[in-house]
């Protein structure tokens, strides 16, 4: 039977309160504000744009014709991800770009994007601020606003694809029997789990929405799907449970050997009241059906 962790595993050192504070404090403000996202913006007939720096508004359109299917082949080709996102070759660079529509649900919809707070928005700002304090996510690259064929509202954002890229709940399950890979990779996302708290973000649906790709420096772990983002919330221990129970429903089911790694990954001990309740959440959540 496999130990509470691998031998080579350092729990991680919590940050002192004033520098978590400060780290949260800078985020929060920038994000809420709108700060340190800079953009050329561009209206056209049918579509105002919003280009990343060292990106062309034109590029931006274009993708918004080929996720639409108004461009042809010689612009490029599509992959449909699922019914609001896609991947989209550009055929003059090769590049590849993930792009993600936001459809108006509600008429609040409307009030968040006069006040620039919409969920395209708040995507946009996150993926200028979070690489700003070490957290990896996808670089942006546009936004576009524009109108269905029924005149709605539509917005849409565009970042670039993070090759190599696999979804951590994807990458877990893949590793099946073998306990000591699984406890590795559910102790190291715990870990990061816990760097990404105390820098002040909080992200409701979190663990579908994180990508991990080995590299030469270790396994990376990407944040992405931003529009849910929450800077500077305060992290009550309902929020950490409900991250937990995602976590043991799209990685579960868990031994009770991987339920005291996670539990160690993220609070350096598995003592205390936090503890217990971590691995009692882990140990008690239903696994999500699938294969």
């Amino acid at each position: 039977m496999m130990g509470v962790h691998p031998p080579s595993f350092q729990a991680p050192t919590p940050p002192s309160t004033a520098r978590r504070l400060r780290a949260q404090a800078w985020l929060g403000v920038r994000f809420y504000l709108g700060l340190g996202a800079p953009a050329v913006r561009r209206a056209f007939a049918d579509c105002q744009v919003r280009a990343a720096a060292g990106r062309e508004p034109e590029m931006i359109r274009t993708l918004l014709g080929l996720h639409r299917g108004l461009s042809g082949e010689a612009a490029g080709s599509v992959a449909t991800i699922n019914f609001r996102c896609s991947l989209i070759t550009l055929a003059r660079s090769g590049e590849r770009i993930f792009f993600k529509e936001f459809p108006r649900v509600h008429a609040l919809h409307d009030l968040e994007r006069a006040l620039r707070c919409s969920r395209a928005d708040r995507a946009w700002r996150a993926a200028h601020l979070l690489p700003r304090v070490g957290i990896l996510t996808p670089r942006p690259v546009g936004t576009a606003r524009a109108r269905s064929e029924n005149g709605i509202p539509v917005e849409y954002l565009a970042t670039e694809w993070v090759e190599g890229g696999m979804p951590y709940h994807v990458r877990v399950r893949e590793a099946g029997g073998d306990r000591d890979a699984r406890a590795t990779l559910l102790q190291e996302f715990a870990g990061r789990l816990r760097f990404w708290h105390d820098c002040g973000v909080y992200l409701r649906d979190l663990v579908t929405n994180v990508l991990t790709r080995e590299s030469h420096g270790g396994r990376e772990y990407w944040l992405t799907d931003l529009d849910q983002l929450h800077p500077a919330r305060r992290l009550t221990r309902r929020r950490l449970l409900h991250q937990v129970r995602q976590l043991a429903r799209w990685c579960g089911p868990l031994t009770p050997d991987e339920a005291r790694a996670t539990v160690l990954g993220y609070l350096g001990t598995v003592h205390g009241n936090t503890a217990v309740a971590i691995e009692h959440a882990l140990l008690t959540t239903q696994p999500a059906p699938g294969p």
